[in-house]
């Protein structure tokens, strides 16, 4: 028979705290919530974002777990890699395992939004078994497919792309364009089509202050080009479904219409037996900022459903 939760209640006010995390190549920061006694969560945002936008979300989930939000090398406040290099899915996911090895976390919930739903999946295939329970918030990166006829335009992508942008994608912060905030505001909700408050809370970690009332964005430029591997469709799909860890997909039917999957009809197949369910909800790539009461029945939904019973 399940113990009782010490609450139910959903998470409206839970004190929130931050500190860094001793890296390799630097720090990595990371956004606390609720008490670290409590089962761990870690959430891992997508391709140049920050923890803070998964405030909206944790406030509506279940008090009863403690929520780490970290922030990957050269997003948010974290430090960027070494100057120079380039970054690939499997160079930043390296920072996963800093910060689970930091907490001394035997296994842990992963919960993460595009990018790091591909970092989620690579994490699980060569560490099996740490995560325990996987929730996807429209993970369009991980199913991008290369067939091999598509390699050139896949290497185009990104290393031709890369070392064409070499001076741009290293150049020091301070060289970045300056914006008023109201300017900075207006590119960051038009390119990912957040509302005003979702807006706010996406440029609260990545914008600083550039004097004379200007700003500057401060995330590394190289994580707009994050490497992602190029697996064939079958490869893909073979790799995909045979995670075994219980998985929650949740997603958005502006990305569903824009064929962000279509390379991976499978992602739409719910599988009981290997315990993978889905749902898709209505918005855009970046639903849970904007409308996280579309996401959050689903995920507390999922979670109660695998709870561990704790004896």
């Amino acid at each position: 028979m399940p113990v009782a939760t010490k609450s139910a209640v959903l998470n409206v006010d839970l004190l929130e705290k931050e500190w860094y995390i001793e890296s390799p190549w630097g720090k990595i920061a990371v956004i606390a919530w609720g008490d670290c006694f409590d089962p761990p969560v870690l959430l891992c945002h997508g391709q140049v974002d920050s923890a803070a936008c998964f405030r909206p979300l944790v406030r509506l989930l279940p008090r009863d777990y403690f929520y780490i939000a970290m922030e990957l090398p050269g997003n948010g406040k974290s430090d960027p890699v070494p100057p120079g290099l380039m970054m690939g899915a499997w160079d930043v996911l390296y920072a996963i395992k800093t910060v689970a090895d930091h907490f001394r976390w035997e296994s842990f919930i992963y919960i993460a939004h595009s990018l790091g739903t591909l970092l989620g999946k690579l994490y699980s295939v060569t560490f099996p078994g740490r995560i325990s329970l996987i929730v996807d918030l429209d993970p369009t990166a991980a199913y991008i497919t290369v067939p091999p006829s598509e390699l050139p335009k896949w290497y185009k992508q990104y290393f031709t792309s890369y070392f064409d942008k070499y001076k741009k994608l290293t150049s020091p912060r301070e060289n970045a364009p300056k914006y008023t905030y109201e300017k900075a505001f207006s590119m960051m909700k038009k390119n990912r089509g957040l509302t005003d408050d979702a807006t706010r809370t996406a440029l609260e970690r990545i914008l600083e202050p550039a004097g004379k009332g200007l700003y500057r964005f401060t995330f590394d430029q190289r994580a707009k080009i994050i490497t992602l591997p190029p697996l064939p469709p079958t490869y893909l799909k073979a790799l995909m479904t045979s995670i075994p860890t219980p998985t929650l997909s949740i997603l958005a039917e502006e990305s569903i219409q824009n064929g962000a999957y279509k390379m991976a009809d499978f992602v739409f197949e719910e599988d009981l037996k290997r315990k993978y369910h889905v749902r898709r909800v209505l918005g855009n790539h970046d639903v849970h900022v904007s409308y996280p009461e579309r996401i959050a029945p689903h995920v507390v939904e999922f979670l109660a459903k695998y709870r561990v019973v704790e004896v």
